[in-house]
């Protein structure tokens, strides 16, 4: 299997069809982006055996948060963090450490952003 195959077996295993989608809309509209972060970020960051992928989900989120994260990415991290089973006790707390090394707002920033993903999965799946 090469780079790209793994990228695309990595995508759907952490956003299933969701994050198959997104990553073809980058695609249509760059070719050469979609080609790096398929080969390089989930065919070969995500390609390792030393850390799960829950370990992985909540290290993105850390980094996503601290970087004060305008929404798109954080909203398709926490659904890929929630489908590969890290509890939203978890990811609460992750935010609320956060807050001691990135600040208020960007910890509830990222709140509110959570909060939106949790709701549109119940209304989802209730």
């Amino acid at each position: 299997m090469n780079k790209q195959e793994r990228g695309w077996k990595q995508i759907e295993e952490l956003a299933g069809s969701k994050g198959i989608d997104a990553m073809k809309e980058v695609e249509k509209f760059s070719p050469r982006l979609a080609k790096l972060a398929l080969e390089f970020g989930y065919g070969d960051v995500y390609h390792n055996d030393s850390l799960d992928l829950k370990q992985r989900a909540l290290i993105t989120l850390s980094s996503l948060i601290t970087q004060g994260d305008a929404g798109r990415g954080l909203t398709y991290h926490f659904h890929a963090a929630l489908n590969v089973g890290v509890h939203q006790s978890e990811i609460l707390e992750l935010i609320n450490h956060c807050s001691a090394y990135a600040g208020f707002p960007k910890a509830i920033h990222a709140l509110h952003i959570f909060k939106s993903v949790v709701e549109e999965r119940e209304k989802n799946n209730g």
